[in-house]
């Protein structure tokens, strides 16, 4: 059981009687759990490549005026890395169930594993066999989300997707490593 304590000033409850600073207020697994579940549902469903999405967020040469068009340019080079490998026709896909559990079917493979969503930081951590892989999952309506990741994460996402290292995909791919810090680059998906 998760105890929380309220320091602030006097509130009133839901019931309309004051609450004291003092008093303690108890969430039990089963309120995280309802929230948890409330918050996959918004996400599940499977989802499918519709681009690539690219995210830059330094505060460099990139930022202000230039961020827009530094943001088309990368774009237009990472649609020409992911077509070198073929995701234009592979279509990678994400399914997330409301149960925290995914499947990522991706050059071929389906990697099964699960996912922790915060909505409120944009953040989603994958696991596969117990190994975490953090991205930023931003929506766009009902129907569009952009999943990136940090340009090295996203190389072992395919490494380990193709379970061998893939020189095709690493030099398709490196430019962004080797050129650009803070580029976040990843997935825009449609339901």
């Amino acid at each position: 059981m998760l105890l929380l304590t309220s320091c602030a000033s006097t509130r009133k409850a839901s019931t309309g009687r004051d609450l004291h600073p003092d008093e303690v207020f108890t969430m039990t697994e089963e309120d995280i759990a309802r929230e948890t579940q409330r918050i996959n549902k918004t996400l599940s469903g499977e989802w499918t490549y519709n681009g690539p999405s690219v995210d830059v967020s330094g505060k460099d040469l990139l930022s202000g005026l230039g961020k827009p068009i530094a943001k088309g340019k990368l774009k237009k080079k990472l649609k020409n890395a992911f077509k070198k490998i073929g995701l234009d026709k592979a279509r990678p896909r994400f399914t997330f169930n409301e149960d925290g559990t995914c499947t990522i079917g991706l050059l071929g493979v389906n990697l099964k594993g699960s996912y922790n969503y915060n909505p409120s930081q944009e953040k989603i951590t994958f696991k596969w066999h117990g190994v975490p892989m953090t991205a930023r999952l931003t929506r766009s309506g009902k129907k569009k989300l952009h999943l990136t990741f940090d340009a090295d994460k996203l190389i072992s996402l395919f490494t380990l997707a193709s379970r061998f290292t893939d020189n095709s995909v690493i030099k398709a791919l490196s430019f962004l490593m080797d050129h650009y810090e803070d580029v976040m680059v990843g997935f825009e998906l449609k339901k």
